[in-house]
């Protein structure tokens, strides 16, 4: 009996070890590959403590190194074994060989672990990454420093509306839609009693924004005043179109037209001229050696005016050509030449022609065209923006309340003197408020000599509570702005990373934060901002972002404000006259006498011989410079065709010029 269990279990034996014999000849590579792949679990996952041992560790231990046993070296061992288990019944042992497959046992195990190290290297980026992905972080941190390249994400998203359908005078300012698509205002009162800052990069959303505030300026019943020197495609239409709507009057004024347009020394006294002319003409002292020659300068800006007749201060025109200025062609070039490039430009010249007081008075919108490079017509643009600013001190603050009054500043730095400057911090007490754009801080220091860069850009800053911020590229004035929109405290991480035994780093599971701050309104912001979307400073809030759409109009044909050359009373040209030929009578009380340029001594009933010496003595109105009675009684009938109206006015304008051209000769 024990021999024939003796006998079923060597049987058992003999068959099991045929089996492993067959199965590893054939399959012994794949266990070896197996094993491996298993084995450097041994090496590389070597737990710390014991408490930290895995079964699973354990399984993968035991399955590798029995696959080595019977895979690896199973050559070795299941012969072995058979031989081992044959001399227990047998005498005779027969040996057992393996195929060629055997060769392949240990390249399959270096195969493994190869293969074993590589995906532990290249796993183990993605783990970390899998690991801190689906970590749920405490809600009780801050927020974090943010990343530029993951910015946009955290940015509100251009969105196309219709801005009329928010517009609301009685809600307040619309300035655009929050984060959450909905409207933003702030109180009306607010808005027109502090200046604006508006600052982007080109084609960001500037002219947008301004467009949209400006319109509901002029549906708000305030007098608007747009000093353009880029000559922007849509604005004039934008306010048109505002103005159309709030039944108000709309002019536009392009400097650089050789037309008569607007008259800048309408209301205007002594003493504003000089301020005109030493602001416009940049004449204060500049710190330089050059002051020296300006102390000339100033005192003939001082002078003119006072020692011209009130007919010579209706227009830069008319003082140029008074005998005063003409006299310092030689003695004063500098402002003589400054003064003759001013009398060339006829759109600020129109005796009569637009009065900025009307705007004033009435409300509605002044458009003025300027030039970004034409140095007379910059020179121009600063003092029509003195003169506002004039107009604005005039008024009557006691008895009346002052309308209020916008005054948009595109491209700033074409607009900036020193007298500006004075005048951003006093003229939101006169009524005013400015809304001004420019790209940059650089724009800012970018000023005249008499202007020190960084005081404009401080005054700037202090002066416009209200600012709106669009995309920016230049990193200086990124910086600038976060700054202003405060700091706030956030949490910076801290994480341990170790090296494996692969040589790669493995981020742990210990996680700490530690307090710091950042802007609210950080460079990556304001660098990465969309179209159309700003932040909005206000006095009030902290810096919130706002969406904006344009205002949509229908281009129509533009017509500028301006006036006939005849109705323009003109002194004395430009150019010099040489015709001395001309017969000039009087009228009914001076009709036996005529201008001669030499009159006899005894004559003493003879006018002055200079018309303009006296206006109590002698009154303009007291010439008539055509035919005497006498010639129309003899000469009824001087010709067939009665002249018009238009031909007698230009006939009265060249004999009105050679007397006054005669007159000088004297």
């Amino acid at each position: 009996m024990l021999e024939h269990i003796e006998f079923m279990l060597f049987k058992i034996a003999i068959l099991t070890g045929s089996a492993l014999y067959s199965f590893t000849d054939t399959w012994g590579w794949l266990l070896s590959f197996i094993a491996g792949v298993g084995l450097p679990t041994l090496y590389f996952d070597k737990p710390k403590t014991d408490k930290d041992e895995s079964i699973f560790r354990r399984a993968i231990i035991a399955t590798s190194v029995l696959f080595f046993i019977f895979g690896t070296i199973s050559n070795i061992t299941i012969p072995t074994l058979l031989v081992w288990i044959q001399r227990s019944q047998l005498t005779q042992i027969v040996s057992v060989e393996y195929s060629w497959q055997a060769y392949l046992l240990w390249p399959s195990l270096f195969l493994g672990l190869f293969l074993h190290v590589f995906v532990r290297r290249q796993l183990s980026p993605l783990k970390n990454k899998l690991k801190t992905d689906f970590t749920k972080k405490s809600s009780l941190v801050r927020e974090e420093r943010t990343d530029v390249r993951n910015i946009r994400q955290f940015l509100p998203d251009t969105v196309e509306y219709d801005p009329l359908d928010f517009i609301d005078i009685n809600k307040g300012m619309f300035v655009g839609l929050d984060r959450h698509q909905q409207p933003q205002y702030i109180p009306m009162g607010d808005w027109q009693k502090q200046h604006a800052d508006i600052l982007g990069t080109t084609g960001a959303g500037k002219g947008v924004a301004s467009g949209m505030l400006l319109y509901q300026s002029i549906m708000a019943d305030e007098g608007v005043f747009v000093l353009d020197p880029k000559n922007d495609e849509w604005a004039p239409h934008l306010f048109k179109y505002a103005c159309e709507q709030a039944g108000k009057p709309f002019y536009l004024i392009d400097l650089n037209l050789k037309e008569y347009q607007l008259d800048l020394f309408a209301g205007i006294n002594k003493d504003q001229i000089e301020e005109l002319l030493v602001a416009g003409l940049s004449l204060a002292e500049k710190g330089d050696i050059a002051d020296f020659y300006r102390i000339d300068d100033r005192k003939a800006a001082r002078e003119a005016p006072f020692l011209a007749s009130d007919d010579e201060i209706r227009s830069i025109e008319a003082l140029f050509n008074s005998e005063h200025v003409q006299s310092l062609a030689e003695k004063v070039k500098a402002f003589y030449g400054k003064m003759e490039e001013l009398a060339l430009i006829k759109s600020i010249n129109a005796i009569g022609g637009l009065n900025l007081k009307d705007i004033f008075d009435n409300g509605g919108c002044c458009y003025i065209i300027g030039s970004l490079r034409n140095s007379k017509i910059i020179i121009a643009q600063r003092m029509i923006l003195i003169r506002l600013f004039q107009l604005a001190e005039e008024r009557d603050r006691v008895k009346t309340k002052p309308r209020p009054i916008a005054i948009f500043l595109d491209e700033l730095k074409y607009h900036l003197s020193k007298a500006a400057l004075e005048g951003l911090g006093a003229a939101r007490d006169k009524g005013v408020h400015i809304i001004m754009a420019h790209q940059s801080v650089a724009d800012l220091k970018d000023c005249p000599a008499d202007l020190n860069g960084e005081a404009v850009v401080g005054a700037v800053v202090e002066n416009t509570k209200f600012k709106l911020v669009y995309k920016l590229q230049d990193p200086e004035t990124a910086e600038w702005v976060s700054k202003m929109s405060g700091t706030i405290l956030v949490d910076d991480e801290t994480k341990q990373i170790e090296n494996s035994r692969v040589l790669t780093e493995n981020i742990t599971n210990e996680r700490s934060v530690r307090l710091a701050e950042r802007a609210l309104v950080d460079t990556n912001m304001l660098q990465s901002l969309p179209p159309f979307v700003s932040y909005i400073f206000t006095p009030n809030e902290p810096p919130r972002p706002s969406l904006i759409s344009p205002i949509k109009v229908k281009k129509e044909t533009l017509v500028f404000h301006n006036m006939n050359s005849e109705e323009v009373p003109s002194l004395t040209p430009l150019d010099d006259l040489n015709d001395d030929n001309f017969d000039i009578s009087t009228t009914e009380e001076a009709s036996q006498h005529d201008f001669d340029t030499e009159p006899s001594e005894e004559d003493t009933s003879l006018a002055p011989s200079d018309p303009f010496a006296s206006e109590e003595d002698d009154d303009e109105s007291n010439y008539d410079f055509g035919v005497s009675d006498s010639e129309e009684q003899e000469e009824p009938e001087e010709s067939e065709e009665t002249p018009t109206i238009e031909e007698c006015e230009k006939t009265v304008d060249d004999l009105f010029n050679q007397l006054t051209q005669k007159e000088k000769q004297e």
